[in-house]
């Protein structure tokens, strides 16, 4: 349990923990998501486009939250995002792929 509330405040949802994740935005429910992975203390994340549906606001939310997690945390994380003014913004490294 306290992984798990320690995940949920390091994606700053931990107020949320007694919510069924249908109740919701789909930013929150992103970082349900991430913070799920987080609980296992992974040394390396790997997300499918992270803030696809979302808006504009919760996608910056969600890129802090990864941004945090290898600069505060040390965890190395990999994605694959359409996103590329916020990738290019939160990004030490940029791999992309043209007509792949």
């Amino acid at each position: 349990r306290k992984r798990v509330d320690w995940a949920l405040k390091q994606v700053g949802i931990y107020d949320l923990r007694e919510r069924s994740p249908h109740e919701v935005s789909g930013g929150q429910q992103q970082r349900v998501a991430i913070a799920s992975v987080l609980a296992m203390r992974p040394e390396l994340i790997v997300l499918d486009e992270p803030t696809s549906f979302l808006d504009p606001l919760s996608a910056e939310k969600i890129f802090k939250v990864i941004h945090k997690l290898n600069t505060k945390l040390g965890i190395t994380v990999v994605l694959v995002e359409h996103r590329l003014d916020l990738t290019a913004k939160y990004a030490s490294r940029i791999i992309i792929m043209d007509k792949g």
